[in-house]
């Protein structure tokens, strides 16, 4: 885990063993999804700059793009629910789990290349469509990486980019993840009780979403945000550990 390259909380690179075997979400869970716990949510909408004040903005609470504005208590909380309506055992990854799992084996700062690398049909980062946000006579300013264009100017629909080796998408960009380890410095320690659910210490965010170029979407990057706090751009997977499910044979 961590990149001796990368920001100062991604340090001293870790070497981490896994205990066991686990089942990760191949996509983020969609709005639609969410919608089976809680029909009152509503991620909402982007907005931009000199809108026509008629307009909410941009929405991203299409049924199949992803869930976002959901604080970590209520991705727990829906995780709680999925292991009571099926008898499984689901929750957010760890923040180790999540890292191997959006590596998929690469040691390189995106699972599918460097940071130099065309992400137009890998991954929804912040890109030549973001000068969309500025209407009218504003100035194109948001960070973003022009040279390339994956076609989306918030969230798309989960799975409409390539995935990682491992058969998982949108680990880079689209929503950034909640996973369920605190944020704490490195080395990482998975005895240390960061992986333990509680609520007083903000929690680690991984991945990066369509607003961030790819060094914020990075396999090493970290981002923490309170417990409490919905983020227009974070969204979540959920993991299942192998042998706490049966799987009906009907």
């Amino acid at each position: 885990m961590g990149d001796a390259a990368g920001e100062s909380d991604e340090s001293p690179e870790t070497r981490l063993r896994i205990a066991r075997p686990f089942y990760l979400g191949r996509c983020e869970v969609t709005n639609a999804q969410y919608a089976l716990f809680d029909p009152t949510h509503d991620s909402g909408v982007i907005s931009v700059t000199n809108k026509d004040q008629n307009d909410r903005g941009i929405p991203v609470n299409g049924p199949s793009q992803p869930v976002v504005r959901v604080s970590w208590r209520e991705a727990m909380e829906i995780c709680a629910w999925l292991s009571r309506q099926t008898g499984g055992k689901f929750t957010l990854p760890t923040e180790s789990q999540w890292e191997w799992a959006c590596r998929a084996g690469s040691a390189g700062p995106l699972s599918f290349g460097s940071l130099d690398a065309d992400f137009g049909r890998q991954a929804n980062l912040a890109d030549a469509t973001l000068k969309g946000f500025a209407r009218g006579d504003s100035p194109p300013w948001h960070p973003k990486d022009a040279r390339f264009h994956d076609g989306s100017l918030v969230t798309a629909n989960v799975g409409s980019y390539h995935p990682n080796p491992w058969g998982l998408c949108d680990v880079h960009g689209n929503a950034a993840e909640w996973t369920r380890s605190s944020y704490r410095p490195y080395p990482y320690d998975s005895a240390d009780g960061r992986e333990e659910p509680g609520l007083s210490e903000p929690k680690t965010v991984r991945g990066g979403s369509w607003y961030d170029r790819p060094r914020r979407a990075r396999s090493a990057y970290r981002l923490h945000y309170p417990t409490w706090e919905g983020v227009y751009n974070v969204g979540f997977r959920v993991a299942m550990e192998v042998g706490d499910y049966r799987f009906s044979e009907k």
